[in-house]
């Protein structure tokens, strides 16, 4: 699928309505948005080209043709119940059995279940959250943080309110008591009450890609029979409602002579009005008469991205590609997060000591540094610079366990880095590699990446070959830097708005033994719900993923010449890329 640009953020907030099963969404999306793109208009900028670019893919037909339609996502979750002292298993303290019943009932929404609720003709939104398995600190972990705000008086009282702090906290207050890396966990928060100007909310989201990520949820509509979650989810994944585009003041319908650009962007869910403004209120509009098309409504009255007085039972096709398109573009890292398994990637290495900042200059939240590593086998998603984090230095060496931090690359033969900088403004991209492992970074000689005026939403690229004296054999440091463009940046200098990220490199020396200077044959192929691969050299690496680049399976210190790598798909094409000890890759595609 072509690049797609996008970086906005857009929440929504909701009121529980009378029944079980109807909910009063009420959103501020609008003046969320507005307040926002104010602070960002870049991430603006960047939404409206994101718009174009998919609008350009619907109306060729690609867009459809090009996802798959068999693939469900999972997408590692955190809970933080944050508490306002109240016991465990209480209504401002849920028990870890009603989250979980929540969470596998908002499950049931995006899958279509009727145990859930939806209807027969609802699309699948191809998403399953799956709580996560381990913790930031690499321990094991159920999903589900519970964080003591107690010791906030406003809280205990009044809650989150962004819009008006006078007995109530901001958001911002309850996410520095805790929040777990972006790139790797969905983070969801349920707090005991949520308000702005307009009134009490249940809950709001970010769109992908933007500078913040995670939803915020009000106790009470965190429960089974309740689809605020899945609406929620919906803006995370860029879906907006149904009514967008519709004047509140005036009364006047959306435009929709291009459903593409127009409205909600999502051609098969009909332009309609807020229906909390219908003329009977508090009524399903089902058999009535939709103002906006003069024909009965076509079931945006019970779509889950709806205001409606319906239950809300269904998405659309439209509405799921959108969100696919999305999913596959800007949550790479949460499809790839190894804290959905229980088995913690193993990057244990010791290296030479080297200088390592202790400050940043500018500390603030400009989004500068890098996000995404990719060299060998290492395959690693991160944040950028955060000031309440204070992640201006990242060592993902030694014991680090939420991703793929080392690898083992040939000596005289290229290897691709890509590196991805920060969620906005132009970055200088820069790494080294210190290949005579002296502790230093030679400006010259160790120099692999050297990049100026890098936009967020690009990558920086390089084919990185190792000089024939660089130690081998031997764990060396790669340092990754990103940093604002027009910064004069040395490998040990100190991050003025950026960071610096340090990863582990083996080089295996270009001279083979005469095992390895025999031409060898290697056979990859499917044996029933598993991979089999044999050869006559020893396989050091396995890597398996599938079309959107989702990883399957990932080995590494292998040392086998057979291997059977069961592999639990169905209805999907997958790559299999086997790295044997002579270095070479041999990759094979095989359908499931």
């Amino acid at each position: 699928m072509k690049k797609l640009l996008l970086a906005i953020i857009l929440g929504s907030s909701c009121s529980q309505f009378y029944a079980q099963k109807t909910e009063l969404i009420e959103c501020g999306t609008d003046e969320l948005m507005r307040k926002h793109y104010e602070r960002h208009p870049e991430e603006k900028a960047r939404d409206d080209a994101f718009n174009l670019e998919l609008s350009k893919l619907i109306k060729s037909g690609k867009l459809a043709s090009t996802l798959n339609k068999n693939q469900v996502y999972e997408i590692p979750a955190v809970v933080h119940v944050v508490g306002d002292g109240s016991a465990v298993g209480t209504v401002n303290n849920k028990s870890d059995a009603d989250i979980i019943a929540w969470v596998n009932y908002t499950n049931g929404v995006f899958s279509g279940s009727s145990s859930s609720g939806m209807s027969s003709s609802s699309a699948i939104l191809p998403v399953k959250f799956v709580f996560a398995k381990i913790s930031p600190t690499c321990t094991a972990t159920n999903g589900i943080n519970r964080i003591n705000a107690s010791h906030l008086p406003k809280y205990v009282s009044g809650g989150v309110n962004n819009d008006n702090t006078t007995n109530a906290v901001t958001a911002s207050e309850i996410t520095a008591l805790g929040m777990w890396d972006t790139s790797k966990y969905y983070n969801i928060y349920v707090v005991k009450k949520l308000a702005s100007n307009s009134g009490t909310l249940n809950g709001f989201a970010y769109y992908p890609g933007g500078s913040n990520d995670y939803a915020f949820m009000s106790t009470s509509a965190s429960s089974v029979n309740a689809q605020t979650l899945a609406h929620e989810f919906g803006h995370a994944l860029g879906l907006r409602h149904t009514h967008e585009g519709f004047n509140d003041s005036t009364g006047a319908c959306p435009a929709n002579t291009d459903c593409t650009l127009q409205g909600d962007l999502v051609c098969d869910t009909e332009p309609m009005k807020s229906l909390y403004h219908s003329s009977v209120p508090y009524t399903c509009q089902t058999g009535q008469i939709n103002p906006c098309t003069s024909v009965t409504y076509a079931g945006g009255e019970r779509n889950v991205m709806s205001y409606t007085f319906c239950f809300r039972d269904l998405f659309t096709l439209g509405q799921s590609d959108r969100a696919t398109a999305q999913l596959l573009q800007y949550r790479q890292s949460l499809i790839n997060s190894p804290v959905a398994s229980s088995t913690r990637p193993n990057n244990n290495t010791s290296l030479t000591t080297t200088c390592t900042p202790t400050t940043i200059t500018n500390p603030g939240n400009y989004n500068i540094g890098i996000t995404s590593v990719k060299f060998g086998n290492i395959n690693n998603y991160s944040t950028n610079y955060k000031a309440a984090t204070n992640n201006f230095y990242e060592n993902f060496t030694g014991n680090y366990c939420l991703g793929i931090s080392k690898t083992t690359i040939p000596s005289g033969t290229s290897t691709t880095l890509t590196i991805t900088p920060g969620t906005n403004n132009p970055h200088i991209i820069k790494a080294y590699i210190d290949y005579n492992n002296d502790g230093q970074f030679n400006e010259t000689t160790e120099l692999v990446l050297n990049q100026s005026n890098i936009a967020a939403g690009s990558t920086a690229t390089a084919s990185v070959t190792p000089p024939s004296n660089a130690v081998a054999n031997t764990p060396l440091r790669m340092r990754v830097i990103g940093e604002y463009n027009g910064t004069t940046v040395t490998a040990c200098y100190i991050p003025k708005y950026g960071q610096i990220e340090d990863y582990s490199v083996i080089i295996e020396p270009r001279t083979l033994s005469a095992k390895n200077a025999i031409e060898n044959k290697t056979f990859i192929t499917q044996a029933e719900n598993s991979v089999y691969i044999k050869s006559d050299l020893q396989i050091t690496s396995l890597v398996i993923y599938d079309a959107s680049g989702r990883i399957l399976v990932n080995q590494t210190n292998m040392k086998s010449t057979e291997i059977t790598a069961p592999l639990n798909a169905k209805n999907v094409v997958v790559t299999v890329r086997a790295t044997l000890e002579n270095g070479k890759v041999i990759t094979q595609k095989l359908k499931f």
